[in-house]
């Protein structure tokens, strides 16, 4: 193998990847979102997790992280910490089929509060990516609501 050939591939790599890209996206996203939110002391992942909650009218721990496609260590981190701030609790299921995690009033009033801060986030998102951009990405995986 020649000497070159590792930085040829590197080169092929850095400029076609697409996994790279959607990572750094997610980064740059991901901050413009936590900027926003964060005077409400939630984060996006956060938030994200609070809404498929209330939507589902409370889930199963495994059917989040298959929705959301998270990994079950960052899921129950993130749980854990939504639980202790009061925003989720943990109730049986009928039949001993396990438990649900449900939204707590504070979780549901947490809900509607972030909402102005969602939206400027959204805006600067449509700002950043542009219009066409956003919406692609947006449309991309929707969820089956």
């Amino acid at each position: 193998m020649k000497q070159e050939d590792p930085k040829r591939v590197a080169r092929l790599i850095a400029s076609g990847c697409v996994a790279l890209r959607v990572r750094r996206l997610g980064r740059m996203v991901t901050r413009i979102y936590d900027g926003a939110l964060a005077p409400h002391g939630i984060n996006i992942s956060q938030l994200n997790l609070l809404a498929a909650i209330s939507i589902a009218g409370g889930a199963r721990q495994v059917d989040l992280g298959r929705f959301l496609e998270l990994e079950k260590s960052t899921l129950s981190r993130d749980l854990k910490r939504m639980e202790q701030l009061g925003w989720i609790q943990s109730k049986p299921l009928s039949a001993g089929r396990g438990r649900a995690v449900v939204l707590t009033p504070a979780g549901a009033r947490l809900l509607e509060e972030v909402e102005p801060a969602w939206e400027k986030a959204q805006r600067a998102a449509r700002s950043q990516l542009g219009k066409t951009a956003f919406a692609q990405l947006r449309d991309l995986m929707a969820p089956p609501v």
